[in-house]
């Protein structure tokens, strides 16, 4: 299992996992998004904003190559319903769904999260 860099003290003082402290320097695939989303929060929870970054950052380590390279887009990875960002999970993208799981795999129709598997819509 994997060492948790994040933490979220009951006091809601929060910690910088030391993941999100590299995360201005990446500049892979998807830097752009990365970069805006840890400027700007895009819900009304910052605890999930938080997870959110921190998710989006081992996710990008791990598999954003990969993503690219099968034709992830932008949207797919980091999209939010603009009404109901966080109860429309048929808008949510798999940053978000992620929320403290690691994806295991990663096709081009699919990312394997646990026992669960996320189904990409192609468009």
């Amino acid at each position: 299992m994997a060492e948790m860099l994040f933490d979220l003290p009951a006091d809601g003082e929060m910690m910088m996992p030391a993941a999100l402290a590299v995360a201005p320097a990446y500049t892979g695939p998807f830097a752009n998004e990365l970069a805006q989303l840890m400027r700007e929060n895009p819900t009304i929870d910052p605890r999930r904003w938080e997870r959110a970054k921190q998710d989006a950052v081992e996710f990008l380590a791990d598999w954003g190559e990969q993503a690219a390279e099968l034709g992830w887009t932008a949207q797919e990875l980091f999209g939010l319903h603009p009404v109901a960002p966080l109860t429309r999970y048929d808008a949510m993208g798999l940053v978000w769904l992620l929320n403290g799981k690691e994806v295991t795999a990663i096709t081009d129709r699919t990312a394997k999260i646990g026992a669960t598997t996320y189904y990409r819509t192609k468009m």
